[in-house]
């Protein structure tokens, strides 16, 4: 053994030792907070710096688990897909729970990890009396490297749609979309792709060109920058206790509202009399409690206010002011901010001041609603 830190190995240590201390930060957060969702990335995580061990202890010069150690289950590719699913799901549900059949996602894992310890605690001599005899004439290497793709597009797949519904679904439910959009999340999806595509990439030049070891740095430093973009990024993920998103709900593209069909139970024609008292009921309960100067306002809490079910309340939203929830409270607030920005006793405040003083959450949430409501910008409406 030639013990070296070189530059691959420093930087595939470095991305190692991050993911561990983020891994900690998640469990701890996760275990006191009670949210699930970080368990879940806790566990990607691990799961992503085991999966870099190997090559990472190899460009030290630590070659154990190539080599007498081969057989070890240390591939962890299996388990990665249905992670970042579940992460999703309760990242967007605060309220969701784990259910047996879920247990199902982690079969593959569960019969690789059995597989390849139980060969492994044979000992050498089973080892490779198990290789030569089963493991490489039957290509249950190659059967696993493919499951693994497979895995890894399936759920990626999976979890693009159920973020694409949870996209839609959102502005008909907050009114604060801004930090809850998950954009990074939606990058990490791209990460993945991109590492499955270059290992297959590497591994057709294969058939051409010589491909050395160090070539293999590239994908596990793919891996070493997802461990550090997602640790990163996901510890600054807020997660409102109340934050429901119900996958069973059909979205519709309209304005994102759950088909009014099936969940509202009323006529399917409602009463246009009865859809105008329930507008102004809207925008009285809206304007006197003045409900949008609260920055985490949600569908739910206006719907509870008027004693109602959130799929009756969004179809009034929806239909009797052509909006979904989020443009109809940030109408309010936008109105709110024409009154304010030129009033003397406010000429103090700085735009960003008043942002957060009409109910706005973020500078970019703001500066966008405002110019969808008045196609100009915040500073275009102060005088002189």
């Amino acid at each position: 053994m030639n013990f070296q830190l070189n530059l691959y190995a420093f930087v595939l240590l470095f991305a190692f030792l991050q993911g561990l201390f983020y891994v900690y930060q998640f469990s701890i957060r996760g275990i006191s907070e009670e949210r699930a969702s970080d368990l879940w990335l806790a566990g990607l995580i691990l799961a992503l710096c085991i999966t870099n061990v190997p090559s990472m202890l190899g460009f030290m010069g630590i070659y154990i688990l190539g080599q007498d150690w081969w057989f070890f289950p240390q591939d962890t590719g299996l388990i990665i897909g249905p992670l970042v699913y579940f992460y999703l799901k309760t990242q967007t549900n605060a309220q969701f729970k784990f259910k047996a059949v879920d247990y199902w996602h982690f079969l593959p894992y569960v019969v690789y990890f059995f597989y390849h310890l139980l060969v492994f605690l044979s000992g050498k001599e089973g080892v490779d009396w198990w290789a030569q005899r089963i493991h490489h004439p039957f290509h249950l290497g190659n059967l696993h490297s493919v499951t693994e793709i497979v895995s890894l597009l399936v759920y990626t797949i999976l979890s693009l749609r159920l973020y694409r519904r949870y996209r839609r679904w959102l502005p008909t439910e907050r009114s604060d979309t801004e930090a809850m959009l998950l954009n990074w999340y939606k990058n990490f999806l791209a990460l993945i792709v991109l590492g499955v595509v270059s290992a297959q990439v590497l591994y057709v030049l294969g058939f051409f060109v010589s491909i050395s070891y160090w070539d293999d740095w590239i994908l596990r430093a793919i891996v070493a920058f997802n461990i550090c973009y997602i640790s990163f990024n996901g510890y600054l993920q807020p997660q409102p206790h109340q934050m429901v998103f119900n996958t069973n709900i059909p979205i519709e593209s309209n304005f994102g509202s759950a088909n009014l069909k099936t969940a509202i139970k009323k006529t399917e024609k409602p009463d246009p009399a009865e859809l105008e008292i329930w507008c102004k009921k809207v925008e009285v309960v809206v304007q006197t409690e003045k409900l949008y100067l609260n920055l985490e306002l949600t569908l739910s809490d206006l719907s509870a206010r008027l004693h109602s079910h959130n799929s009756w309340i969004s179809y009034v939203i929806n239909t009797g002011f052509q909006k979904n929830f989020n443009d109809f409270v940030n109408a309010y607030r936008v109105a709110d901010f024409q009154k304010k920005v030129n009033d003397p006793k406010l000429s103090h405040y700085t735009l960003l001041a008043l942002a957060y003083e009409c109910g706005f959450n973020s500078k970019s949430t703001f500066n966008r609603a405002v110019k969808k409501a008045t196609g100009k910008m915040p500073s275009d409406f102060i005088k002189g």
